[in-house]
């Protein structure tokens, strides 16, 4: 399945921003994300989780990430926030994202020029299944234009929608798995016909399809995708 390059406007602050969303690569064609991060660099390129598999998933696999890290377009700034299938830090990678400059966001936030505000917000997936409410407020206090990258979409009904984060990036959902008129038929932690699968929402949650497939069911009309996000106007 080729990789699509899908664009979206947020027509809210951040002006003349454009973001890269990279999301569930686990062991997808890291190959074709490169290429068209190379042809049309973004400011920002923000990775949203399940950058590869580690354990306690089994196989691990890091081969996807590593391809993706050394091919990372030169001068645009990355940040990184886990998901729940890399939730566990693994020393190859981590010298990987290190040469390659990327931030890692866990429950931390970088302050960028222009007051955008890059958060984090870990999967709680090992945790007890409920995020770290504190840092989410903390977050939500600070002044500027919020950006949290969020691997979990189902979070932001619960946990987000009503604080003033102003975009929240997210993945996991694969699309819906499949796609039936255009809705999804299940994600994990939605359930059947899930909400939150592709597109953005409210105008404050933008959600990836994602690029692979890490269970035995098929995708079907739920391409692979880079997600690219324009906040606000380029005028």
């Amino acid at each position: 399945m080729p990789v699509k390059k899908t664009e979206y406007r947020v027509a809210s602050g951040g002006a003349g921003l454009r973001l890269a969303l990279i999301a569930d690569l686990h062991r997808g064609p890291a190959g074709e994300v490169v290429s068209i991060l190379q042809t049309d660099p973004p400011d920002l390129i923000l990775i949203a989780g399940d950058f590869y598999e580690s354990p306690p998933r089994n196989p691990f696999d890091y081969a996807a990430a590593l391809t993706l890290l050394a091919g990372l377009p030169a001068g645009v700034p990355v940040f990184y926030c886990r998901g729940n299938h890399d939730h566990t830090p693994t020393e190859e990678v981590d010298r990987a994202l290190a040469a390659a400059g990327v931030v890692e966001l866990d429950a931390t936030y970088r302050t960028l020029p222009g007051g955008i505000v890059i958060g984090g917000l870990r999967s709680a997936h090992y945790t007890g299944k409920v995020p770290d409410l504190q840092f989410l407020s903390d977050f939500a206090a600070l002044p500027g234009y919020k950006i949290l990258i969020s691997h979990h979409p189902e979070y932001y009904p619960k946990y987000i929608r009503a604080l003033p984060i102003d975009l929240t990036v997210s993945g996991h959902a694969h699309g819906g798995q499949w796609a039936i008129f255009r809705h999804g038929l299940f994600a994990p932690g939605q359930g059947l016909f899930p909400r939150y699968t592709a597109g953005v929402y409210e105008g404050r949650l933008a959600v990836s399809r994602g690029l692979a497939n890490d269970v035995r069911v098929p995708r079907i009309g739920t391409p692979f995708e880079v997600v690219y996000l324009t906040v606000g106007t380029t005028e």
